[in-house]
């Protein structure tokens, strides 16, 4: 079968290419929304380097699979067009923040597929990781559920998921990698199931389930914070990129990697943003953070490689019957 990828990039996606193409399938073209940005593909670059099958960018090197930023899919007049003309069987959303309208729908027949970071009906909506840990519960709904695209976002019928709890004391990295790994496990059972017709898809309950959207204050350090939340967050989303820090007289955005420690009172005194750390009033104490840069780019990416290497072979995934 031939897809068309719809991405925003990560581990999860490049999992679900790889065990798309590995399994005899091609991809057509990979789409990027107007809302995401191509430099995910420089981002994964070092990545590809170390972990090929773990790089979406090494994946369309390899495979010469074309990658384009579409216009808004609604509102995109030669949509059904340029679909027609990929002569895609499948199409295949992945983390994608794209809204697929009905008429793209209908020219795929049920054969569209989207792969959800969470244990579905449960938190539906972008980032429902994020919403995960700050909520407390991603050991009970945190892993991968593809289902069939609908005109309602994560409400179509399941095709097949799979449990991947968080656990704090392992962080981030760990996670993401167990669930791009069970993402690729649903490509090569539950997914192959369903598109030869072995296999059928069972309606979400409307009983359960939630959905849940995370605004950017809730990913955003502020002074109005104390440091011990401070802390927390740095803890359980350093390593995801989404943690930013913006002080309150300008527009500057800084992305926040750990914190580094409580150096004492308020000091009632300007942010001090550094090459490297960030300094800064919280509600009850001064605290320095560490910030992205060059150094932090590289170790994550190592970090990434190790937790790869370290799951290589472990069948810790189990099917969630929910």
């Amino acid at each position: 079968m031939k897809a068309l990828c719809l991405t925003s990039g990560g581990l999860i996606s490049a999992q679900v290419l790889s065990a798309w193409v590995a399994g005899g399938h091609s991809v057509a073209a990979l789409w990027i929304g107007p809302l995401e940005r191509k430099k995910f593909l420089r981002r994964d670059h070092a990545l590809g380097t170390l972990a090929p099958s773990w790089s979406i960018a090494a994946l369309c090197r390899r495979y010469h699979i074309p990658v384009r930023s579409n216009p808004r899919l609604s509102t995109w007049r030669e949509v059904e067009a340029e679909i027609r003309s990929l002569n895609a069987d499948v199409l295949i959303s992945s983390l994608s923040h794209q809204i697929v309208p009905e008429k793209i729908l209908k020219q795929f027949d049920r054969r569209a597929v989207n792969f959800h970071p969470a244990l579905l009906p449960h938190y539906r909506g972008p980032n429902p990781r994020a919403g995960m840990i700050l909520d407390g519960t991603a050991s009970l709904y945190g892993g991968v559920t593809v289902h069939v695209l609908t005109g309602e976002i994560d409400l179509g019928d399941i095709i097949g998921l799979r449990s991947v709890p968080y656990v704090a004391t392992k962080g981030f990295i760990e996670w993401n990698v167990r669930q791009a790994r069970a993402a690729r496990e649903l490509v090569e059972t539950e997914l192959k199931n369903y598109l030869d017709g072995s296999s059928t898809p069972s309606p979400q309950s409307s009983l359960i389930g939630n959905y849940r959207k995370v605004h950017a204050s809730e990913l955003t350090l502020s002074e109005r914070q104390v440091a011990s939340s401070i802390a927390w967050l740095c803890d359980r989303l350093g390593d995801s990129g989404w943690l930013r820090f913006r002080p309150s007289d300008v527009d500057d955005v800084h992305i926040v990697h750990r914190f580094l420690r409580q150096i004492g009172p308020p000091t009632f005194t300007s942010p001090r943003i550094g090459p490297t750390t960030i300094e800064f009033d919280a509600a009850d104490a001064r605290v320095r953070v560490r910030r992205r840069w060059y150094l932090t780019r590289l170790l994550t990416v190592l970090k990434y490689w190790i937790a790869i290497a370290r799951t290589a072979f472990c069948g810790e995934f189990r099917l969630s019957k929910s």
